[in-house]
């Protein structure tokens, strides 16, 4: 089969769990003798639109959009009317003659044009989309408020406003998608200046709304419905919709007709290496561990409010995993250990002195990866109810599921402290369950699905 796959990109330029899948599902796939090529967005240049072609990565063929549309990532979009520029169609469509995919796997929307899809359409060619977050319904990903409460209504475009006004200028999105920052983006400096960034985003969000402010969102609240019509302009010539969880097909459907079937997503670093734990310490301490981000969105300080209520227990210690710009000296030391970034290399050792796993994402996160990697070691999760990864745990047997606000989480940590071996009995099912989470099977479930579609198509000989 010819598979187009559309993503953000390719490592080491992109990271993250969208990139880590893709590139996952597509070297799998190419494994199994198909045609696998890749399109994303790029830089910027004089001229038009137009497709070029990139080095293989490993097999694949990687083909650039060059003036492509802005791609925001999760900095927000401030000026919706560059994000939804009308081009020519053709360079698409040459592009997809001469290629001539038998299906096309869309891992992101960020970038493309509406004339790209208008053009596979024209042709024939089926559309799949993985629901990796929620570009398209809201601008800056996550479906969460200025004020990091969940987004139900985007009040007809005036929340959107009010969300993506400290986003990054135009400049600094011309600048991010250019060929010198990708090869500066994990420089010390830059690295730097993306965290000085993130600060002020931060600041700028807490900061009460002006009258000024008001007015001026006032006036962009209209370019923000449009915004979303074009997008859901694009999502409406999706054939089929790959929901990686049962928050993302309720969370899709909120906002127009998604059909689709849910698959878990997993990625080639997830292996069986389960087993009966002994507890680290003697089973003294609860040892618990975050990883990932240090950031509101991802649930860090809900969780370190709910550990703030169990502050006169003696018997828990944190481990931070992931980047942070927090001060780590405003912490206990003895109850809060700050570990910095980590890789897929480290999780061996992270997990052999983990007891339980705290997922606590605020936001509607469409599955959440590192829960996959707990239970590949066997370690139970404690996850957010918001969590596309609650749809793997069997509450009370492999984890725990949790509600909103600090206290319920508090709770549950306490029943657990409480109770050291409902920890035991929640490892040894996971080593007992079924773990069907290789790449190799996803990537036949894949198969499948294209297959249901009405796909056909030859391997490499």
């Amino acid at each position: 089969m010819n598979i187009l796959h559309v993503s953000l990109g390719l490592p080491p330029y992109r990271t993250g769990g969208l990139t880590k899948y893709s590139v996952d599902l597509m070297l799998a796939q190419r494994e199994a003798r198909h045609e696998v090529s890749v399109l994303y967005p790029g830089h910027f240049a004089i001229g038009s639109l137009s497709i070029k072609p990139n080095a293989e990565f490993e097999g694949i063929r990687v083909y650039e959009i060059v003036n492509p549309l802005p791609v925001s990532l999760l900095g927000g979009v401030r000026q919706p009317s560059r994000f939804y520029n009308a081009v020519e169609r053709k360079p698409y469509e040459d592009f997809l003659s001469k290629l001539n995919p038998d299906v096309i796997h869309i891992h992101s929307l960020m970038g493309v044009h509406y004339e790209f899809f208008l053009a596979a359409k024209k042709r024939g060619i089926k559309l799949v989309f993985t629901t990796h977050d929620y570009y398209g319904i809201c601008p800056k990903v996550n479906l969460l408020n200025r004020d990091e409460s969940i987004c139900n209504d985007y009040g007809d475009g005036l929340g959107c406003a009010q969300c993506n006004g400290t986003g990054y200028s135009m400049l600094k999105l011309y600048l991010m998608q250019s060929r010198t920052y990708r090869h500066l983006k994990n420089s010390p400096f830059v690295r730097k200046m993306r965290q000085r960034e993130k600060s002020r985003q931060t600041i700028a969000a807490s900061r009460p709304i002006a009258p000024g402010d008001r007015l001026e969102e006032e006036k962009r609240a209209p370019e923000f419905v449009r915004l979303r019509k074009y997008y859901l302009d694009i999502l409406s010539l999706v054939d089929t919709f790959h929901f990686n969880s049962s928050i993302a097909k309720e969370e899709y459907n909120r906002h127009m007709d998604a059909r689709g079937t849910i698959i878990p997503v997993t990625h080639r670093d997830i292996r069986d290496s389960r087993t009966v734990k002994r507890r680290a310490n003697g089973g003294k301490l609860v040892r618990l561990a975050y990883l990932g981000p240090v950031d509101k969105y991802k649930g860090f300080f809900l969780l370190k409010e709910s550990l703030a209520l169990l502050s006169h227990r003696k018997d828990w210690i944190l481990d931070v995993y992931g980047n942070s710009s927090i001060d780590s000296d405003d912490y206990d030391p003895v109850r809060f250990a700050f570990h910095g970034s980590y890789s897929y290399g480290d999780l061996s050792r992270i997990f052999d002195r983990t007891d339980l796993l705290i997922m606590p994402s605020i936001w509607k996160e469409t599955f959440g990866f590192v829960g996959l990697e707990a239970f590949s070691y066997g370690v139970p999760v404690m996850v957010s109810e918001h969590m596309g990864f609650k749809d793997v745990v069997s509450d009370g047997e492999t984890g725990i599921v949790f509600g909103d606000g600090a206290a319920r989480l508090a709770s549950e940590l306490e029943r657990i402290m409480d109770n050291r071996e409902l920890l035991s009995a929640m490892n040894r099912n996971i080593v007992q369950m079924d773990f069907p989470f290789s790449m190799e099977r996803h990537a036949a479930q894949m198969m499948e699905l294209y297959g249901e579609m009405g796909v056909a198509g030859r391997r490499i000989v």
